[in-house]
Order: structure tokens, then C-alpha cells, then sequence
């Protein structure tokens, strides 16, 4: 995490945006990774294209509603609150230490995310065969001589 007593107050942390934008970015490509892994069997594409139905559905009536929101007063000055409040939280050190909070929290799941995705990749590989070590039959230390002589 970075340190932000060094920044003065009001200024977003560009160093801990940046960082949450590749913890994100992580993120997606292992869940794309671990959702690539589990999308080769058929039952897996009959979900999918039941998702895919659900989901349009969804987008409509999400649409109407929006639409209907939108010309809602009451929505209007729910917004305007809602920009005074976002513009009194940048300023508050609480949201500073919620956003390396989250940072933490993605890189942690990312972690897992790896993991999961390294087993399930392992998982479906074939059992490879053993591997094949040169052995070097020469001797290795030099000629043997009594002590006697």
C-alpha cells in the first residue's frame, strides 16, 4: 500500500487508483481464466445459453425501469445528495483506508483466483510421462591409492 500522509488532502491518491486498476485487472483475467476452464462442458453451454436468455430479459425490463427512474424528481435530488456526499468522502481519510482495504482484498482473491485456476488447469491436463534424467557413469572423484606404500 502506498503511504498517503505525504499528499495533500483533497487529492485523489493516484498511486492507489493505479493500483487498484491492476488488482482489478488481475482479477478479471483469473476469473476469465477459471471461467475458461469450467466452459468446456456441455452442461456448462445449456446453463450458458439459459444465462444468456435470462440476462436479455433482464436488460429489458432494467431499461424500462430506468427509463421510468429517470424521470423521477425525487431521483434527481437523490443524486444531487448523492454528489455533495461523494464530494465530502474524498476529503475523509476513511476513504483512503477503505480503498487500500479494498486493494488487499482483491489481491487476496486474486491469490485464490491463481490457485483455483493452476488446479483446475492441472486437473485437466493428461498425466505426463516420467521425466527422463541423464545419468553420468564416469567416476567422479580420482584414482584410489593405498596407504601403505
Amino acid at each position: 500500500m502506498s503511504d498517503s500522509s505525504n499528499q495533500p488532502a483533497g487529492e485523489p491518491e493516484k498511486d492507489v487508483v493505479v493500483e487498484l486498476q491492476h488488482e482489478l485487472r488481475e482479477m478479471a483475467k483469473q476469473l476469465e481464466a477459471a471461467f475458461r476452464a469450467t466452459l468446456e462442458s456441455e452442461r456448462t453451454k445449456r446453463v450458458q445459453a439459459d444465462l444468456a436468455a435470462g440476462v436479455r430479459e433482464l436488460t429489458t425490463q432494467v431499461g424500462k425501469a430506468v427509463e421510468t427512474l429517470q424521470k423521477d424528481p425525487r431521483l434527481q435530488e437523490a443524486e444531487e445528495r448523492g454528489r455533495q456526499a461523494i464530494n465530502q468522502a474524498r476529503d475523509s481519510k476513511v476513504v483512503q483506508e477503505m480503498q487500500d482495504l479494498l486493494i488487499t482484498g482483491i489481491s487476496q482473491i486474486n491469490v485464490q483466483l491463481r490457485k483455483v485456476v493452476e488446479r483446475l488447469e492441472t486437473d485437466t491436463k493428461p498425466a505426463t510421462e516420467t521425466q527422463q534424467v541423464p545419468i553420468n557413469h564416469e567416476p567422479t572423484t580420482g584414482e584410489t591409492t593405498k596407504l601403505d606404500q
